[in-house]
């Protein structure tokens, strides 16, 4: 009879302890991938903010430029991906300026993705390009 209540005690004692560990475990995963999502706005506020605009304002128009966080980050992630001539950090620095100027980013439009990509490199596409652009920009309207 002892050793049956020493092993409830001792199951009872188990998931006490272990419990609050699978919770914060499962509160970090959220933590993190809720921090990823927004990060791509936070990277256009953080841009804007270090321009000169107040935090409040420059949080808003990022999330104007954003809108939906998840879709925008996989077109986004389309573009970096597949398109490796631009880097991170000068779309980034186009999607502020854009952001300041509240322009419509449309990551599935092949005329706005070829119009963004010569801006940020300043020259005209090869046919390469253009078609890396064209594939990109098909992509982006499949899960849109």
């Amino acid at each position: 009879m002892e050793n049956r209540n020493f092993l409830t005690v001792t199951l009872l004692v188990s998931a006490l302890a272990f419990n609050p560990l699978s919770a914060a475990e499962i509160n970090t995963y959220e933590t993190n991938s809720q921090r990823q999502i927004n990060s791509v706005s936070s990277n256009i506020a953080s841009i804007l903010h270090k321009r000169g605009l107040d935090e409040d304002v420059s949080h808003a128009f990022s999330q104007d430029i954003v809108g939906n966080e998840a879709l925008f980050t996989a077109m986004l992630s389309n573009l970096l991906i597949h398109y490796p001539d631009i880097s991170h950090e000068e779309v980034f620095e186009h999607l502020s300026t854009a952001a300041l100027h509240r322009q419509n980013i449309q990551f599935d439009s092949y005329d706005h993705l070829v119009s963004m990509a010569s801006k940020i490199q300043g020259k005209v596409l090869n046919e390469k390009a253009l078609d890396q652009l064209r594939t990109i920009s098909k992509l982006n309207r499949m899960i849109a």
